[in-house]
């Protein structure tokens, strides 16, 4: 597992020198939105400005007022991964590209239910047809309209549930000679999803390489189309970091690993996802192997997942004090972050306070409690999971830290009520791992679990994840009391009965257009967790008032979302057009793959925009964002989603429909003279926190999981 562990140390060992730092701190819309469907069922002139001419392609998919027919022009079924569902098909598809029709863009398993939507059009005739040939499959009639409340869409449903040979497909509207995007029925259609989410992080790492043949978009039977993502080891002042302004000073510290948090360079122990990625091996080992995301540790015995979750915890080892406690952050100015993230000057240093935030420090905010929580949380469940996986010598490791860390916090007086959560599910952890600790289980024993620390009824939703991460923990403790367990289970019964009071035709969230509630800055992390928390649920037996069926089956519409089959058509992974999902997020706010140089904007040349090679008729998706690349951005990485509140001046249409609420754009700032008006972090910003969510989610749904 250790073997490139410092491979970071290539090149020359150059410490940055330290910059001078001062301070330490639900109604019904008919068929579209903008237009009304005129008799040949084509869109009247849209109020947002872009005429539907067949001159342009901004309409055709990219908000509810689309065009469904005569913008994108014909797909070509031979030349791009997703229009060909990657089989190589040398036909074309009939009829054109319309994102009227939505579907899931990689596809469904034979046996699981399957459900595409149709926009503004009732008891359709809909085809479904084979991409090799062009060949009937089925035909099928779509049901009435429904109301979606999160989108204000009308749809009507078509079940193609019966179908179950593989193969690459897509459906066809005959009286409007409209295709969708063309999928795949495959038992492992998945599995790329959830390897891809996995492998960004390897190009986050912090401190290490990025060197081919790993830093590619070869994986192990998908390969990519070329796309290549090298760079030196960056920040290497991580490793004699000085302390910050206003922070505990301990000298110089060794705080290299770990993975960049999210658009910008620093390293913060708050929720980076790590609790969601050791359940989903734990759930589903099936699912996690060896040499499956084809990084630098592969062929080492032990399953990729655990290599890079350990690029991250033996981070979190190096950040703990000898009083137990664990700092809460190491960072720079965000003025100083460059791309590559070699080429950054950023003066690092640690914080043993409060994050800070301001003044040119990004993402603060962290306290001491809120950062042990996290870490002890993480690093006992890790000594489970990597003790039964073999490797003996990091679990007794994280062992001796996460009860060195719990014996901090056990004596701690929370300040909050995030801190006091975020104890109570380390201490969840700590009492798996060590039954025999009276102090980790009297704070379990007296936390609410039956009333989710009293939000429910009406103050949480399925997208929550500190108290569940508890839930989890309890619910697999052998040593745990029955009524302890039943009191857990009453609870997350009563997370699951929010879900389906919000259950959509896409899949719901809570939120509507007077209120995004869920859909606000980073709403695909809260979509990936509705699903996750779901099928967690279910693998518990804890279906609420429903069938495990029912349970499963509203989590994985939460899954199809985020892959496509949602009011923009978007798949919210960047660049996976190569793996069969070309309505890909091409632009986000990143350090590495939107900045140019120093400037902390958008315009990079080889990374921002769509590759030159995918054909995506849509594209661009909003007629400003029509950058196109070299490589894109590396793919699998999940951008922030569709936000209701999104606070600066830039146009996102619909905004005041929530599921609407995205635009595929990278620009960072834009000063205007006194403020940014630009702001594409509150939108397309990816984070740790957020992959995480998802590939729990995706590892119930790969083959093995």
């Amino acid at each position: 597992m250790a073997s490139s562990c410092f491979r970071f140390l290539t090149g020359a060992l150059a410490i940055a020198s330290i910059m001078t730092l001062t301070s330490c701190k639900s109604g019904a819309i008919s068929g579209t939105a903008d237009g009304d469907l005129d008799a040949d069922a084509q869109v009247m002139p849209d109020a947002d400005g872009y005429g539907d001419d067949g001159a342009d392609s901004f309409d055709a998919g990219s908000d509810p007022g689309a065009d469904p027919g005569a913008d994108p022009g014909p797909a070509d079924a031979g030349e791009d991964a997703g229009q060909d569902g990657g089989d190589g098909g040398a036909v074309e598809p009939l009829g054109t590209l319309s994102g009227v029709i939505r579907v899931d863009n990689f596809g469904w398993r034979p046996g699981e239910r399957k459900i595409a939507l149709v926009l503004g059009r009732a008891a359709s005739t809909v085809e479904l047809h084979r991409i090799t040939d062009n060949s009937l499959a089925a035909s099928f009639v779509s049901s009435s309209l429904v109301d979606d409340e999160d989108s204000l869409d009308q749809l009507s449903l078509v079940d193609f549930s019966s179908i179950v040979e593989p193969g690459s497909y897509y459906l066809y509207l005959p009286g409007d000679d409209l295709h969708s995007y063309t999928f795949v029925i495959d038992e492992q259609v998945y599995d790329v999803v959830g390897m891809a989410a996995m492998k960004s992080f390897y190009f986050q790492r912090c401190n290490h390489d990025k060197a081919l043949p790993y830093a590619s978009d070869d994986l192990p039977g998908h390969p990519g189309r070329g796309g290549e993502w090298t760079d030196g080891a960056c920040h290497l002042g991580d490793l004699s970091a000085p302390a910050g302004p206003g922070s505990a000073d301990h000298g110089p510290l060794d705080l290299h690993g770990g993975w960049h948090d999210a658009g910008d360079y620093q390293k913060t122990l708050w929720g980076r996802g790590v609790p969601e990625m050791l359940l989903a091996y734990e759930l589903n080992p099936g699912a996690w192997s060896d040499g499956q995301l084809d990084i630098p540790e592969s062929g080492n015995g032990v399953p990729d997942i655990l290599d890079e979750l350990a690029w991250e915890l033996d981070f979190y080892l190096r950040m703990q004090r000898p009083d137990g406690h664990f700092m809460t952050s190491v960072k720079g100015n965000n003025e100083t972050s460059s791309s590559p993230p070699s080429s950054s000057d950023q003066g690092r240093v640690y914080f043993d306070c409060t994050a800070p935030s301001g003044n040119g420090w990004s993402g603060g905010g962290t306290t001491i409690g809120e950062a042990s929580g996290n870490a002890v949380m993480c690093l006992a469940q890790a000594a489970l999971v990597y003790a039964a996986a073999g490797q003996s010598a990091a679990a007794d490791s994280y062992r001796a830290a996460a009860l060195s860390g719990w014996n901090w916090l056990a004596a701690y007086s929370p300040q909050s009520d995030a801190e006091r959560r975020v104890r109570a599910a380390a201490a969840a952890a700590v009492y798996r791992l060590e039954p025999t600790s009276s102090s980790a289980g009297a704070v379990v024993d007296a936390f609410d679990w039956e009333g989710w620390d009293g939000l429910l009824p009406w103050s949480v939703t399925p997208g929550e994840r500190v108290i569940a991460a508890g839930a989890w923990q309890v619910l697999q403790n052998d040593q745990a009391s029955d009524p302890l367990k039943q009191r857990v289970r009453t609870g997350v019964a009563a997370i699951v009965e929010r879900a389906f009071s919000q259950e959509g035709a896409y899949g719901g969230m809570f939120g509507d257009s007077s209120d995004g509630w869920d859909w606000g800055w980073g709403s695909n992390s809260h979509q990936a967790m509705y699903g996750a928390n779901l099928l967690v649920a279910a693998h518990f037996g804890i279906f609420g008032s429903h069938s495990q069926a029912e349970v499963v089956a509203l989590a994985q519409k939460h899954l199809h979302f985020l892959l496509g089959l949602n009011p923009l058509n978007m798949v919210y992974l960047t660049n996976m057009a190569a793996y069969g999902g070309e309505h890909s997020s091409f632009q986000l706010y990143h350090g590495w793959f939107s900045h140019t140089g120093n400037d902390g904007d958008h315009g990079n040349a080889q990374y921002n925009g769509k590759p030159d090679w995918v054909d995506e008729p849509m594209y661009p998706y909003y007629p400003d964002d029509d950058q196109t690349s070299t490589y894109g951005p590396a793919p699998g990485l999940v951008p922030g989603g569709p936000n209701f509140y999104y606070s600066c001046a830039y146009d996102i249409p619909n905004r005041n429909r929530p599921a609407y609420a995205y635009r595929d754009f990278s620009v960072g700032c834009d000063w205007d003279g006194s403020a940014c008006a630009a702001c594409s972090w509150e939108i397309t910003e990816p984070m740790a926190a957020y992959q995480g969510p998802f590939v729990l989610l995706a590892s119930f749904v790969m083959s093995g999981g």
